[in-house]
């Protein structure tokens, strides 16, 4: 049966399903990655956690997803439950997302997790600025191209995540986990190159770059001050969400028996053509 090394943020996860590695002290605790954009409905992705260097094979994955939650999110006089999805191209395989409640720039949006007994908060507030930003891209050889994108730094205080990934892939992977400040930035205009991120279901590709005949989207989030200093400190350590192992380092801004981040997120996405 194929074993998966994995790096992961994930709660309670049955001792039969995994072989353990690692001696630390293991604090059982749920694991919440949300966001909520402007103009787009929130998701949120909920699982339970396993040791740091725990070997979990593929199969075993799907048993750490929180498939039975009740998720609310609400803000601006609105509140929705969100339903759970199914996307077997990305993971979690099973997500949360929300049909009619869509993010409003300016706006504050509440988290409510319950799962039997636990209940996870959080509240976050999505940016009133939406970044201004153009692709670009580099043959570093005959078979190497490296995307950049252009961004307009007219915010002194946004704040930017990075992400890239193909046209047809479903999420978007982040290329500078900690992101960039618009006030450590020189000028009103920077350019960065931008590493390929996979998944771990992408196991297939192992470049870091793209090639001829991809397409490409990239896009640029403006986070707040808080949201930034939550993706800053998982970067610090190595970490993704969704595929965080167990730190004690780490909690993010959930509030409850849980660690992990719910963001609001302005965003712009540029598309490329590598040719």
């Amino acid at each position: 049966m194929k074993k998966l090394l994995l790096t992961i943020i994930t709660g309670t996860v049955f001792s039969a399903c995994i072989k353990e590695a690692a001696q630390k002290e293991f604090d059982p605790k749920f694991v919440v990655e949300g966001v909520i954009e402007h103009g787009a409905v929130p998701v949120v992705k909920v699982m339970h956690n396993i040791p740091t260097n725990f070997v979990i094979d593929e199969e075993q994955l799907e048993a750490l997803i929180v498939r039975w939650a009740t998720i609310k999110v609400s803000g601006g006089g609105e509140e929705e439950i969100l339903t759970l999805t199914r996307n077997d191209k990305v993971f979690p395989y099973l997500f949360y997302v929300g049909n009619s409640l869509k993010g409003k720039a300016g706006q504050k949006y509440k988290l409510e997790v319950k799962y039997n007994n636990d209940v996870l908060l959080s509240e976050t507030e999505i940016p009133l600025y939406k970044p201004s930003i153009k692709g670009a891209y580099e043959w570093l050889d005959p078979e190497k191209a490296q995307p950049a994108v252009n961004v307009d730094n007219a915010n002194p205080e946004a704040n930017y995540l990075l992400f890239t990934k193909l046209d047809a892939q479903h999420d978007f992977y982040a290329t500078t986990p900690r992101g960039i400040k618009a006030i450590d930035q020189a000028g009103k205009q920077f350019t960065v190159s931008m590493m390929r991120t996979r998944s771990i279901l992408d196991s297939m590709n192992s470049s870091r770059y793209y090639t001829k005949g991809d397409t490409i989207a990239i896009k640029v989030s403006n986070v707040s001050a808080t949201s930034y200093s939550l993706w800053s400190a998982v970067s610090q350590q190595g970490l993704a969400l969704s595929f965080l192992n167990y730190s004690s380092d780490f909690s993010g801004n959930i509030e409850g028996n849980g660690a992990g981040i719910w963001y609001g997120a302005n965003s712009s996405v540029d598309k490329l053509i590598i040719e």
